[in-house]
């Protein structure tokens, strides 16, 4: 897994101090590696989302002086960000707006590690696509690959072979193994030896499916139909979840 970006804002540095080391306790323990960023108000955070740099999870105090949490959170929203937010408050009022900005967790002060670690808990077990990676052994070694990268994977002579952008990177294990570990909605069985991550496809000719590289990929020809339901039902599920 990439090292994680994690941003507390709280205008209290005894509150930050507090949440940010029960994280950092929690990254030792499930061993990921956690960048932290530290906040004392809503301007500052809405600075920090001006650079570069992803922040991947959000802890926000609701009741922060200047600009409130929850309007920066909109704000964090309305530019399009995805990043997870948890909000962390003395009050429980503001339950039901949290649902508007999609925040995935609400914590009342003060924090108990429990809470916390609960918090965190659902964080990675609905991580975000493309931060999950593949551990693959190939070629004397192991590799991190994320999932993000991999265009689609094929079987020839008892191998698999992972087509990333970076080069082709071959592995001892079969098609349905490697399926099993990638476990994405967004990774489709279109043949018996190939699994195409549907990003990379461009469209449906024939009895291929034509990848964004140009690489023709063969479907199952008697599952040409349900392949190409699974693309559109992709597609609607993408769209669906932007709104």
């Amino acid at each position: 897994m990439p090292e994680i970006s994690i941003a507390i804002c709280d205008d209290l540095a005894a509150d930050r101090t507090n949440l940010a080391k029960m994280v950092h306790a929690y990254a030792q323990a499930h061993g990921f590696s956690a960048r932290l960023h530290l906040y004392s108000s809503g301007e500052r955070l809405l600075a920090a989302f001006q650079r570069p740099e992803p922040i991947h999870l959000l802890f926000l105090d609701i009741y922060l002086p200047g600009l409130p949490g929850m309007e920066t959170a909109r704000r964090i929203r309305s530019a399009g960000n995805p990043t997870s937010i948890v909000f962390v408050t003395v009050s429980r009022e503001h339950g039901m707006e949290s649902f508007e900005v999609q925040a995935f967790d609400y914590l009342v002060k003060p924090l108990r590690e429990a809470d916390v670690s609960a918090s965190l808990d659902w964080y990675f077990s609905h991580i975000p696509e493309h931060l999950r990676e593949l551990s693959v052994y190939s070629e004397g070694g192991w590799q991190q690959i994320p999932l993000a990268s991999i265009r689609y994977i094929d079987v020839y002579d008892h191998r698999s072979y992972i087509h990333t952008p970076g080069g082709v990177i071959p592995v001892r294990r079969g098609l349905g193994d490697l399926e099993s570990a990638i476990g994405s909605r967004d990774f489709l069985r279109c043949h018996w030896s190939y699994l195409v991550n549907i990003h990379y496809v461009e469209g449906v000719e024939g009895q291929n499916l034509r990848m964004k590289d140009q690489t023709l990929v063969p479907i199952s020809a008697t599952n040409t139909a349900n392949i190409r339901r699974k693309i559109i039902d992709w597609i609607y599920m993408k769209a669906w979840s932007q709104v």
